[in-house]
């Protein structure tokens, strides 16, 4: 038990020093939003919700199905336009950019890309590239960093379409790291809507490791994360989105409750310590079994 926690986290410390070589900038300006409200078809989707991401620390947003998370970060993305409230870029209004300039400041991994044509894996990760003037030989030179922070070497000339789900989002991930991989005067963000969903417990470990990395490039970063546990692990600060409103936000330790998470997500859990890192875990507890199985009966 002993090696394999000191193995974890020597495998973490070296994935934030690989991206903590890069040097930042302190900076105040954020990606803020303040007040979003949505409905749809006159049903409240969002009521009211400010969240500010900063650069270099990694939100985690948490909630049930169907509590709004997907939502919220289509407005964060500018995905969606018409909604209440305002959404402000490094101080300016998001809607004041345009496309090709926002595309330099904030990139967006959605929870199903579609991809119809058999590109490789090398020319998908290229499209984060499309939004920059830069050289061929730069934009090459780029890729084959990500390649390598992603470990997809072995994947660069396979056709996209043929990969497993989680190859699929590790490829995604990919492109998205490369449309704002250089180091910038300004800051720059990372928007994620459940990008593990469909990786073995390894590439997870693996990508929020990345993930958690690429703060250290000056990068804000807002995920959604379903797994609690991952989110306690690797985010700075947590956002409980239930209802369409904010529940909880703060630290980790101020948020990952038991009472916090049981009326978020009406479910009996139990927290623990992780041994080697004092990291809290959730655990849900047997009394949410056997209701569900009263109420079927």
């Amino acid at each position: 038990m002993t090696h394999w926690c000191c193995y974890c986290l020597n495998r973490l410390t070296f994935l934030h020093y690989a991206f903590a070589k890069v040097k930042t900038k302190t900076t105040t300006v954020t990606y803020e939003a303040n007040n979003i409200s949505l409905s749809v078809s006159g049903r409240s989707i969002l009521k009211e919700i400010s969240l500010c991401i900063t650069p270099g620390k990694f939100t985690a947003v948490v909630g049930p199905n169907g509590a709004g998370k997907s939502s919220f970060v289509k407005i964060m993305s500018n995905e969606i336009a018409h909604y209440a409230g305002d959404v402000r870029v490094n101080g300016k209004n998001i809607s004041s950019y345009r496309p090709k300039e926002l595309s330099r400041i904030r990139s967006v991994m959605t929870q199903h890309p579609q991809v119809q044509f058999a590109f490789n894996v090398r020319e998908i990760i290229s499209f984060g590239r499309h939004a920059h003037d830069t050289t061929s030989g730069h934009n090459a030179s780029v890729i084959e960093e990500v390649v390598d922070a992603t470990n997809l070497h072995a994947f660069v000339d396979r056709n996209y379409l043929t990969l497993s789900g989680g190859e699929k989002q590790r490829v995604q991930l990919a492109r998205t790291l490369a449309q704002v991989w250089e180091e910038t005067l300004y800051p720059r963000y990372i928007l994620l809507d459940e990008p593990t969903s469909s990786m073995d417990i390894a590439q997870q470990q693996q990508m929020f490791g990345i993930i958690r990395g690429i703060c250290s490039r000056n990068i804000g970063v807002l995920a959604i994360v379903h797994d609690l546990n991952l989110a306690a692990q690797f985010s700075d600060e947590i956002c409980m989105i239930n209802n369409g409103r904010i529940q909880n936000v703060g630290s980790v330790e101020e948020v990952f409750t038991k009472e916090n998470i049981e009326e978020t997500f009406c479910c009996k859990v139990n927290i623990y310590r992780d041994p080697c890192t004092n990291c809290p875990f959730v655990v849900p507890t047997n009394e949410n079994v056997l209701y569900n199985m009263s109420i079927t009966k």
